[in-house]
């Protein structure tokens, strides 16, 4: 991260804090006449602390001081600030998607006109790391640079310039972030260029990266079987003559890098299929960029996209366009609550959703991240529901306690409880959830038990799970999530595929099966056009099309595999489809 924008960030923070404001601290959920919670002189310690770590380039120890704040209680300029300076800290990190969130919050939450050129120049910034360069022309696009100084407005043009240019491999120039006021120029400074690979290819041989043994060896294991199934089922003529290398990519970074080390120089392999899991596909990429390999990738969590990383699974995007275009067109709803957990997969798809939301003239009313690892959700419901924070709605806690008095209510039972709690505030339609159903089937129930019953719930493929209402019991009822494996009412292919893996394994496929076998289509197809390189490899999957797999027909569009999406709903306690006259 840029030494430039973090001093500039650091004056104007401080000012702030120093200063005082006068604005009336206006979340979302209270009204203006209840009385200001300043900030504390802890929270601005916090506030230095992160700043230095951030100055030292340690963003973990940074983005874990500035959790400890309670942001809610901080004025509407303050909070902006806190979640500007999160953003930079998660670009420091290059955790795009939650650095697109954070931008996105501070733009939300900003009360101050002159400032929103900044904070927009941010996520522009954001979105083109991230490569949505499509989503950072625009986001430049709607700024007004004459409230902004000449230095800044050099570092708009510098961007707009490199987004204008044609994608390079071998060079990353940066431009730096900016916040208000007193913003210098940070000049762009190329990196290195990247030594390429250039040993034997062997190129009718298959690389399989998979997790085969420790704590992720059934997923590993689920995925070879379904690979290679559609490599001893095809009707290449020239299948037979193919090579798959299966090794084992461990449960870390490192294992995979080595694991990818042997395909390429030992086994000398055309591509590889995999990984499994997304939060290694980031320490994979530089090795893919310098082998110049293509990865067919079967992880959830894609990340931006790369020369040579090709996603496979169910995409971000699709998934949300897919939920925001049903939730908004079909069903009405204009407002939104997300929850997501903390981690890249999650933050994609809240990030896609939310994006999705915003270009249908919809809008986010609450947003929380929490730790993926979480087990009571009272905390994240609480916080979209405005009742974590009790002591920012005095006003209604003063009436509650005067209505007690007036009742002579001394004791706090089952019928005297609604004189004791806030009662939520719901100011959204329905409720979106990134995360999987085990998880969601524990946070549905939490809306209901914090007495905010009978919202729309929307979700994500991975909802597409017996859990969801094994757990959330009637509470799921209506709840609605697309599918790219639709067996309640399937396309030709995937019922052909999902006979096959049945007559063959004696068990039912699932989503990553049939994800697996789409994979390994569109590889076989590409094999079938002869490549001799792994350059002409990438070429020719780049411009698949039309080809039949597990979930349907396919393509490879923008690296990521395009396919129709159905949607399934719940309905007297199981998975409907909903018809595709209704989703229109």
């Amino acid at each position: 991260m840029k030494v430039s924008a973090l001093i500039c960030s650091v004056l104007l923070l401080e000012s702030l804090y120093l200063q005082g404001c006068t604005n009336a601290p206006t979340r979302r959920n209270y009204t203006a006449s209840e009385p200001e919670v300043s900030i504390t002189s802890n929270s601005l310690d916090l506030i230095k602390k992160a700043q230095t770590f951030y100055a030292r380039g340690e963003y973990g120890n940074a983005v874990n001081t500035l959790n400890q704040i309670p942001e809610p209680h901080l004025h509407n300029t303050e909070r902006t600030e806190y979640w500007n300076l999160k953003g930079l800290i998660r670009l420091g990190e290059k955790n795009y998607s939650a650095a697109i969130l954070d931008f996105k919050k501070a733009l939300t939450l900003n009360p101050v006109s002159e400032h929103q050129v900044y904070y927009q120049f941010n996520l522009a910034s954001a979105f083109a790391d991230s490569g949505k360069t499509i989503e950072a022309s625009q986001t430049l696009n709607s700024m007004d640079i004459g409230t902004m100084g000449p230095n800044d407005q050099k570092k708009v043009a510098a961007l707009k310039e490199r987004l204008s240019k044609p994608v390079a491999t071998k060079v990353n120039p940066t431009v730096g972030t900016l916040a208000p006021q007193a913003a210098t120029k940070a000049i762009p400074t190329p990196a290195p260029v990247i030594e390429v690979y250039s040993g034997p290819v062997k190129e009718k041989r298959i690389g399989v990266l998979l997790p085969l043994s420790g704590k992720y060896e059934n997923f590993g294991k689920k995925v070879q079987r379904a690979i290679e199934l559609a490599f001893q089922t095809s009707t290449d003529p020239q299948s037979k003559n193919y090579e798959l290398i299966a090794v084992d990519s461990g449960d870390s970074a490192e294992t995979h890098q080595e694991a990818l080390k042997k395909l390429v120089e030992e086994d000398q392999v055309i591509a590889v299929i995999g990984p499994v899991l997304g939060k290694y596909l980031d320490a994979l990429r530089a090795k893919a960029a310098y082998y110049q390999v293509p990865l067919i990738s079967v992880a959830q969590a894609q990340g931006a996209t790369d020369a040579q990383v090709f996603s496979c699974s169910i995409s971000a995007r699709d998934q949300a366009a897919k939920m925001a275009e049903f939730a908004i067109s079909t069903r009405g709803f204009k407002r939104f609550a997300i929850l997501a957990p903390s981690n890249k997969a999650g933050e994609e798809l809240a990030s896609a959703f939310w994006e999705e939301v915003q270009s249908r003239n919809g809008e986010v009313r609450a947003f929380e991240l929490y730790d993926p690892d979480l087990t009571d959700f009272r905390e994240p419901v609480d916080k979209a529901l405005g009742l974590f924070y009790p002591e920012t709605r005095l006003k209604e806690t003063q009436e509650l306690a005067e209505k007690r008095k007036e009742l002579k209510i001394t004791k706090k039972t089952m019928k005297t409880l609604q004189y004791f709690a806030l009662p939520p505030i719901v100011d959204f339609d329905a409720v979106f959830i990134a995360d999987e159903a085990r998880t969601v089937g524990q946070i549905i129930p939490t809306f209901a038990y914090r007495d905010a019953k009978g919202l729309p719930y929307f979700g994500i493929s991975s909802w597409n799970s017996n859990q969801l209402i094994q757990r959330a019991g009637d509470q799921a009822e209506g709840a609605s999530f697309p599918v790219a494996f639709n067996t309640q009412n399937p396309p030709p292919e995937t019922k052909h595929f999902f006979d096959l893996y049945s007559t063959t394994y004696s068990a039912a496929p699932g989503e990553l099966d049939a994800i697996a076998f789409d994979a390994a289509a569109l590889v076989i197809q590409t094999l079938s056009d002869h490549p001799a390189t792994r350059a002409e490899f990438t070429s020719k999957l780049e411009n698949r099309g039309n080809i039949q797999g597990a979930t349907g027909i396919l393509s490879v569009k923008d690296h990521h595999c395009s396919r129709e999406l159905s949607l399934y709903t719940v309905k007297k306690g199981a998975f409907e489809v909903i018809p595709s006259g209704e989703t229109h």
